[in-house]
């Protein structure tokens, strides 16, 4: 599960501060934020621990040659300090285990919102957290549900190895609280195979009173490998969810189950027309995924380019790019959109274009090569990562990915050596 979900679960702690986090400062210096953590006043550590917190989050700071001054920083009497770094400390991740054994001790703080903060942060430290797992389990029958919802997350993110807390997330998918659910059916998922005992827990919270629930458990129904006698029949029915976006996660997750799942073919081809662009647009991915019939489902997905919604371009691109020269005919329109006024668009449309129509490389070298050095971090990682599958091709791509080694980000920097390796065919250059 993505990391961002900390900014769902921990509104909390923030507000205990008297006022929201504060923004965080693109030049702030590193030295000096550790520094402002010993300062007296509890307001500059606060804002210290919370400026630390947003550059780990968003990988733009290096800390992890400073995780023992982070651990230090645990010890804080303040809540507000002690839940940021132990986030900040998950944000790192396996580069910062050494902190693993002061951010467990924190599950057992008095204040809940630092305790939710030390289980979400555990789970950002993957399997090297598994003998937490115990305790996390522990919290699921914590009376903040912050901190249940918290613990949830956790285990998944640690993964497979936190399969023993399967029973008590099973547990959780009747709790009162839709984010705890929520959390519980995403980790469950994490565990593949072993998440296949609560199939029948799933499939009743397909019935569930919160949209997001109902889509997370049809989505974890398809990475669990579920039983199809016992899980394509209730997708299917949900397929007339009330609400667009379970119906578009229902219809993604009858895609995973490939041939097994061709009994809703017929429903998903209805969903075609649905009133919701977005949900026909998923529509046509699940029904080419599972009966590879590109043919009906092109015109949606070409349609999908033109709507006004950035997210269902952006999808419908995506599509077309997964089917990939079977859907050529999209070429003209995929074209088009590298002109489209948003530049994530622009970047989604250039990697599917190449998939579609290897011929039109030229085309769309230039608009990765312009995302490259868009002020958006994600759109620079993704940039560099198509211009990687596109391979020798787009070596005139490699000045500007070289640029990207020094990025102030950690995954545009990975993600720049990488693209350039494959283009160039050789080990990929050192980061600096």
């Amino acid at each position: 599960m993505a990391r961002l979900a900390a900014v769902v679960l921990f509104v909390g702690v923030a507000a205990l501060a008297g006022e929201g986090r504060q923004r965080k400062d693109d030049h702030a210096d590193p030295k000096e934020l550790l520094a402002a953590l010993k300062k007296p006043d509890v307001e500059s550590r606060r804002k210290a621990a919370e400026a630390i917190c947003e550059l780990c989050k968003d990988g733009d700071g290096d800390f992890t040659g400073s995780v023992p001054a982070l651990v230090d920083a645990l010890k804080d009497k303040d809540a507000i300090v002690r839940g940021e770094i132990a986030e900040a400390l998950g944000f790192i991740g396996p580069d910062a285990k050494a902190a693993i054994p002061a951010v467990r001790a924190l599950l057992k703080d008095p204040v809940p919102e630092v305790r939710a903060k030390a289980a979400f942060a555990l789970g950002g430290f993957g399997e090297d957290a598994k003998a937490a797992v115990p305790e996390l389990v522990g919290l699921f029958k914590d009376r903040d549900e912050r901190v249940r919802a918290a613990a949830a997350a956790g285990v998944g993110e640690i993964g497979p190895a936190a399969k023993a807390a399967t029973p008590g997330l099973i547990a959780l998918l009747k709790d009162t609280d839709p984010e705890v659910r929520l959390n519980a059916a995403a980790s469950l998922g994490e565990f593949g195979a072993d998440g296949k005992a609560a199939e029948k827990a799933l499939v009743d919270l397909l019935k569930d009173r919160d949209e997001g629930v109902r889509g997370q458990a049809a989505e974890t129904l398809g990475k669990i490998g579920a039983d199809p006698k016992l899980a394509v029949p209730a997708l299917t029915a949900a397929l007339a969810d009330k609400h667009p976006g379970v119906r578009g996660d229902v219809a993604h997750a009858l895609a995973m189950f490939k041939d097994a799942a061709k009994p809703a073919v017929p429903a998903l081809t209805k969903m075609l027309k649905d009133a919701d662009h977005g949900v026909r647009v998923h529509a046509a991915e699940a029904t080419h995924d599972i009966s590879g019939d590109t043919k009906l489902v092109l015109p949606v997905l070409i349609e999908g380019l033109k709507h006004e919604d950035p997210f269902v371009r952006g999808d419908a691109a995506h599509t077309l790019g997964e089917i990939g020269p079977p859907a050529k005919a999209a070429a003209p329109a995929l074209r088009a959109m590298l002109k489209d006024e948003n530049a994530g668009i622009r970047v989604h449309a250039a990697e599917a274009l190449v998939k579609v129509d290897k011929g039109a490389v030229k085309d769309a070298i230039p608009v990765l090569i312009e995302g490259l050095k868009s002020d958006d971090k994600t759109l620079r990682s993704e940039a560099a990562e198509a211009l990687g599958e596109i391979g020798l091709d787009a070596k005139d791509a490699v000045p500007a990915l070289a640029a990207l080694l020094k990025d102030k980000n950690k995954d545009v920097r990975k993600n720049a050596a990488e693209a350039i390796k494959k283009i160039e065919g050789k080990a990929a250059p050192k980061n600096e």
